[in-house]
């Protein structure tokens, strides 16, 4: 989250808004006229449109508040929701207009990858993030999509959706999260792209000696897990891969907690306030998984000192305590020590007392799901 006075905008968001004004100078640099400009970037905003509009309409439904609603993500229904809206528009799309599509899908991938840090490593070389091996793929990609989208075809077209597809699977797989029904979207695609499209026995030959270096490479190495960054290798900071500033604070019925006591579970901190809305509309998500998670340990921390009156927040979170650990920072030391700019604010804490994920803004069950699986 981006604090601009006092509007908090979620960093992810301003990143693809800046995507879509440089592919407007990119696009009116090649040529393009204003009517195809608007077309291709369009398709982007109405899916943003379709995100934000489903978002809504389903937050509307589960709490019943507008004021809280417009506040909700949606969760996977409503990227689900918005990625057929830019199917359909891209369906409709001039065929002259689809290499520029799928250029400015690229670009706006590689801004939200450079933009949002994910830590993990592939083949063991090192425990830089994976986002940077992300973005490098995806470069080569935009490069070699720029060459044809002057005159796509269906062969290009697949091969680069399935380029996609392989860096989205490495990403995956490098941060754990690889799930079979992935490797069968990918496998499909892959099909699907050797059926329309076969390389050349050149392609061919190289694809698979690549693959056999990859291999041997993997193979040479020493066993290690893919998520190495640990407490001896992990310094204190508010980063993905470091280790957050520990604290004691007093719970509702006065008796103290200590966060370092969790040490050895998964641990979501979560920085809230009862005048907050979209803290009020994230809490019955983070209600519902913290009850089908028992080895997840959720951490509400009320920031009382933005509170009008301590009262507010205890009333508010009743209905929560027998699903987290709510504690009161009265003094605001620990928001200080954790610099809440924005609230609601989101660690999501390894075993190891690692920060693996962070989240400026609403969650939602999806979103930790995702963090925590």
């Amino acid at each position: 989250m981006v604090a601009i006075g006092p509007l908090n905008i979620r960093f992810d968001l301003l990143i693809f808004l800046l995507s879509l004004a440089v592919l407007y100078g990119i696009f009116r640099f090649l040529g393009l006229s204003s009517k195809q400009r608007e077309a291709v970037i369009g398709t982007w905003f109405y899916g943003f449109l379709a995100w934000k509009g489903s978002a809504i309409l389903i937050g509307l439904l589960t709490t019943r508040d507008l004021s809280l609603a417009l506040y909700a993500t949606g969760g996977a229904w409503s990227q689900w929701i918005a990625a057929a809206v830019v199917i359909w528009f891209v369906y409709r799309l001039d065929r002259n207009l689809l290499g520029y599509w799928v250029l400015s899908g690229l670009l706006i991938w590689l801004g939200m990858t450079l933009a949002v840090p994910v830590y993990g490593t592939i083949l063991n070389l090192s425990d830089q993030p994976i986002h940077l091996w992300s973005a490098a793929l995806l470069l080569i990609l935009f490069g070699m999509t720029w060459r044809w989208m002057h005159a796509p075809t269906r062969g290009h077209i697949l091969w680069t959706v399935c380029g996609a597809s392989g860096i989205w699977l490495f990403q995956s797989y490098a941060v754990g999260q690889v799930q079979w029904w992935m490797m069968g979207i990918s496998l499909i695609l892959f099909g699907l792209s050797l059926y329309v499209a076969r390389p050349s026995k050149k392609a061919i030959q190289i694809s698979i000696g690549v693959l056999v270096l990859l291999a041997v490479v993997n193979a040479a190495l020493p066993e290690r897990a893919t998520q190495t960054i640990t407490t001896e290798t992990a310094s204190t900071g508010l980063n993905i891969g470091q280790i957050p500033p520990s604290f004691k604070l007093q719970r509702t019925d006065g008796s103290t907690f200590d966060l370092a006591s969790l040490r050895g579970q998964q641990v979501v901190v979560n920085f809230w306030a009862s005048w907050c809305p979209p803290c009020r509309a994230e809490m019955p998500d983070m209600a519902a998984f913290a009850k089908e998670r028992d080895e997840v340990t959720i951490v509400a921390v009320n920031t009382t000192t933005s509170e009008r009156d301590p009262d507010d927040a205890v009333s508010f979170v009743e209905p929560y305590e027998d699903a987290f650990t709510v504690v009161y920072d009265r003094d605001g030391q620990v928001g200080d020590a954790y610099r809440i700019q924005a609230m609601p604010t989101t660690y999501v804490l390894d075993e190891s007392g690692v920060i693996i994920a962070k989240q400026f803004g609403a969650i939602d069950k999806n979103w930790l799901v995702a963090q925590l699986n």
